[in-house]
């Protein structure tokens, strides 16, 4: 019974995910509003991720590249600003914290505690950004956040030297 209960959820979180993914698309990723004294860009989201959240994990839903992987390593293009959303698949609180190099939290969404509840965060792709947790299941929910043509070892991030096919993912 459990597993049905998980398969169902899954394909619910996997639908919704959809349709989240698929409106990121449709409108233009910049707007431009106009003062008297500046014009600014306002900081619309490129690309969508969409995770899913329970105890034991945070879900990959889309992408395709993190679908269906637990705790998935997000790879990210400098300069590039996401939406990272998250469904409630279990019913249990949950929060999605991003963290910087030094451990400081840069973003962070409302914590929700309803299967089926969508919490979303905006935020631009930097060299300073290194992983996510949940704020309640921070030992279980957590993953990495990769930049786009570096390759990190320990301490170290070294420039991707690029050359071999297929790119980041």
């Amino acid at each position: 019974m459990e597993l049905e209960r998980r398969a169902f959820l899954r394909a619910s979180a996997i639908g919704v995910a959809g349709s989240i993914a698929g409106c990121a698309g449709a409108s233009d990723n910049r707007q431009e509003t106009e003062t008297a004294r500046e014009t600014t860009t306002a900081q619309e989201p490129d690309e969508t991720i969409v995770l899913g959240g329970q105890v034991e994990y945070w879900y990959g839903l889309a992408p395709s590249r993190i679908q269906g992987r637990e705790n998935p390593t997000l790879t990210v293009h400098p300069g590039t600003v996401y939406e990272v959303v998250w469904v409630n698949l279990d019913g249990v609180e949950h929060e999605l914290r991003v963290f910087d190099a030094d451990g400081q939290v840069v973003a962070a969404t409302e914590s929700a505690a309803e299967v089926g509840a969508r919490r979303s965060l905006v935020l631009e792709a930097t060299d300073r950004l290194a992983r996510y947790d949940c704020e309640y299941h921070p030992q279980r929910m957590q993953g990495q956040v990769s930049l786009a043509g570096t390759t990190t070892t320990g301490t170290t991030t070294t420039e991707d030297g690029g050359g071999g096919g297929g790119g980041p993912y």
